[in-house]
């Protein structure tokens, strides 16, 4: 059977797009809030069982949906680098910061077993409709955490590491680009047909210091990745016009650009992702069907996946959600 994500990754324009939803394995879902009652976050990202079995809890419900996203987390290559990297409630914690290590210390591989062993689990249970996505965290990302040790409301340490040591930043930049190269071809060679990379917090440096100091590691990130289309997300207000050239099948567009400033834009070379607020669905249904309308409408005839701005909130409801869906597919 045709694979209407798929399709689109490589370049076809659909009468109706596909869907999926970042963060759709997780915790809007009661039958993971019954599983996560159960067990640590850890023992679901390292349990592969437990892992395909997320994943597979959005596709069971929303049969509409296109595309599976292995569960997982952007933080388990810094575990692979030593951080020791623990995920509570509150956030993650890391039991060290990357200025405590070396930037050519050795990668521990097995970290990434599990993830690889989830895939191959997950796509053999899949829809044929469904397509299999790996996912690994940008570097500006990835050094973010890295260096704060934890979440952080102004990421003022990470951000001051850049100028302060540059050479450094550059070298560690490197490695985490090469790293996130590997962990997306690790995803691949397990069976994912198509990956994004994420820059969650791309929007937390001035444009300047995008282009000067995480644009370059993307580029190497993504040049290293050639065996299935990849999708790249940068979380921030502004796009640089950049991201025209990188060598990506696709751009996730945050909810904060308009559709249509980034159809102009970007659309000549990209497939274009997304790009309705989450906290619309928390509007109920009407509301976030008539701005599921206007998205999909608004990039009718060039190639287009629907999905979010950014990721599903807990509080969403499942029923909205499917409202969603069937809008989007009407």
């Amino acid at each position: 059977m045709t694979q209407p994500l798929l399709r689109v990754l490589q370049g076809k324009t659909l009468e109706k797009p596909p869907v999926w939803f970042m963060r759709q394995a997780g915790r809007f879902l009661p039958e993971y809030r019954v599983l996560r009652a159960k067990a640590t976050f850890e023992q679901l990202m390292y349990d592969s069982d437990l892992a395909a079995e997320v994943t597979l809890m959005p596709i069971r419900r929303f049969p509409g949906i296109d595309g599976a996203i292995i569960f997982s987390d952007i933080l388990v290559i810094l575990e692979a680098l030593g951080c020791g990297v623990t995920i509570p409630e509150g956030g993650p914690r890391l039991a060290r910061t990357l200025d405590q290590i070396d930037p050519d210390v050795e990668l521990d591989e097995k970290i990434f077993e599990p993830v690889q062993a989830a895939i191959r689990k997950t796509k053999a249970a899949l829809p044929e409709h469904v397509t299999m996505l790996g996912f690994a965290g940008a570097p500006w990302t990835l050094l973010a955490y890295g260096l704060e040790g934890k979440g952080s409301k102004t990421w003022a340490r990470a951000k001051a590491f850049l100028h302060q040591e540059p050479v450094r930043a550059k070298k560690w930049m490197d490695r985490l680009a090469d790293v996130s190269a590997h962990l997306l071809n690790l995803h691949i060679g397990a069976g994912a047909q198509g990956v994004q990379l994420f820059d969650t917090w791309a929007g937390e440096l001035d444009p300047a210091d995008y282009r000067e100091f995480s644009l370059p590691a993307v580029k190497r990130t993504l040049e290293q990745v050639t065996a299935a289309p990849t999708l790249f997300f940068a979380r921030s207000g502004y796009q640089p016009q950049e991201l025209a050239d990188l060598p990506c099948a696709g751009l996730a567009i945050p909810w904060q650009v308009p559709m249509a400033e980034a159809r102009k834009r970007f659309s000549a070379t990209k497939v274009l992702q997304g790009n309705m607020d989450p906290a619309a669905l928390l509007a109920g249904k009407a509301t976030a069907v008539k701005k599921a309308r206007a998205i999909v409408d608004c990039m009718k005839g060039a190639p287009h996946i629907f999905n979010l701005g950014h990721g599903l909130v807990p509080e969403t409801d499942p029923d909205v959600l499917q409202a969603v869906i069937e809008e989007v597919k009407r």
